[in-house]
């Protein structure tokens, strides 16, 4: 039997009938496949990747048991070839069950006759024996976003699968809690800040046809027409490149005031000392609040200076000062903030509920020189840097996530020094409990 497309299928208000290849053909055609890839995790995953992708696109007669049993078998060749190419055990093991969620979750939510027909055959609970949550894909990643360039292959590998339609746990969700873009978005811009794509020809080998002419005409050298052009081409770029800079940041001016951004109150915690215990009965030591726990599990760290902890709305907020963190106008995380990243950890660790790192800068433009185009860029970059030191010390890395404010949301007045000062910082958020 042959289904259309969930959406299509929905707009006519049943599954029609349609032609289709028999499943047989796409699974003999899609075993075949031989590709030559530096990366041996990339080339020995072609075939199950390959057979994803068609799944997705052709008009299919779908067969679940027999294509279960094919998944299965291309799965332990795969597990096989891993072993023959000499790939670290745990590499090959997270990449095994990279592929048995992502068939779960694309072949899982293709239309078949009963929404139940491919749950029997799960991968994950044949390979793995655990029942298929669709998070299991994203902790994992969370761990090689953590030193991205010692898994860079198995990086890869995870990226093609999110590029063929792994959603996962964001399956279903709303656009406003959908943070899979963002999720693909930060594995390809990772890709490519370890290995920038070449900017080669279409066809690298192309040779022009000699053609000789009888009569010379007289023209400018060769040299001089490209010479021309590269400085056409330079000055183009340079000039638009200061002209988006500069209509964005007009563009962003009066987006901000629409909404002024005065500076954010953030209330800080503060330490009560508690009353005289009554002589008449024992005294009842009363349960600390989640912020108390916090703040004691950091006292040190605070009282040295450069860390405060407070609220925000609903949420706890871990306020780190860049002084602690970066070297002016970079990225790149002091050493000495380590100790420092595991105590927070430890605080924060026990405590439920996600972690949002969020990135915040001045108002103070980077230079021309700077990698950063923005201050927004930069935020990024920096709350990124911290989640990297930081994921590695929580058990579920999974809970952390990132984002950058630019300098959108000052806490102090960018007029003076010290107010600059000020909202140049990192701040780790995490809900109050009360609000879970």
């Amino acid at each position: 039997m042959i289904y259309q497309d969930p959406g299509a299928a929905a707009a006519t208000g049943s599954f029609a009938a349609a032609p289709g290849i028999q499943q047989d053909i796409l699974l003999q055609a899609t075993d075949s496949v031989k590709y030559s890839a530096a990366n041996p995790i990339l080339a020995a995953a072609a075939p199950l990747l390959m057979l994803f992708g068609q799944l997705r696109l052709m008009a299919v007669e779908r067969q679940a048991e027999q294509l279960a049993e094919h998944v299965t078998e291309a799965i332990e060749k795969f597990d096989r070839t891993m072993e023959k190419a000499g790939i670290p055990q745990e590499d090959a093991r997270i990449a095994k069950f990279v592929l048995c969620e992502t068939a779960d979750d694309l072949i899982g939510n293709l239309p078949w006759p009963k929404p139940d027909a491919w749950a029997q055959h799960s991968m994950l609970s044949q390979f793995f024996h655990v029942v298929p949550t669709g998070s299991g894909f994203y902790e994992a990643l969370n761990k090689i976003l953590a030193a991205p360039e010692a898994h860079y292959d198995l990086l890869e590998l995870m990226h093609a699968c999110l590029s063929l339609g792994f959603e996962g746990q964001y399956r279903g969700l709303a656009r406003e809690d959908n943070n899979l873009e963002r999720v693909r978005r930060d594995v390809y811009e990772t890709l490519r800040y370890f290995r920038a794509r070449a900017d080669d020809d279409i066809s690298p080998h192309w040779q022009s046809l000699a053609v000789s002419s009888q009569q010379e005409s007289a023209r400018l050298p060769l040299w001089v027409i490209a010479a021309a052009a590269s400085a056409l081409l330079t000055a183009a770029f340079f000039a638009l490149r200061v002209f988006i800079t500069n209509e964005g940041d007009a563009l962003a001016g009066r987006l901000l005031a629409l909404d002024p951004s005065t500076p954010i109150a953030i209330e800080r915690a503060s330490v009560v000392p508690s009353a005289a215990p009554a002589k008449v009965a024992p005294p009842v030591a009363p349960a600390r609040s989640q912020i108390d726990r916090i703040h004691a599990a950091l006292a040190k760290t605070i009282a040295r200076g450069g860390l405060s902890v407070g609220t925000q709305g609903r949420f706890i907020i871990v306020e780190i000062n860049n002084v602690l963190l970066f070297p002016s106008g970079r990225a790149e995380i002091k050493p000495e903030f380590a100790p420092i990243a595991a105590d927070i950890a430890a605080a924060l660790e026990p405590e439920p509920g996600p972690i949002m790192i969020v990135g915040h800068t001045d108002n103070v433009k980077p230079r021309k020189s700077s990698p950063f185009k923005s201050n927004f860029d930069l935020s990024i970059a920096r709350a990124k840097a911290v989640a990297a030191m930081m994921a590695p010390r929580f058990s579920k890395p999974s809970r952390i996530t990132v984002d950058g404010k630019g300098e959108d949301e000052p806490i102090a007045d960018n007029a003076t020094p010290e107010g600059r000062a000020q909202n140049r910082r990192v701040d780790l958020m995490i809900p109050k409990e009360e609000t879970l």
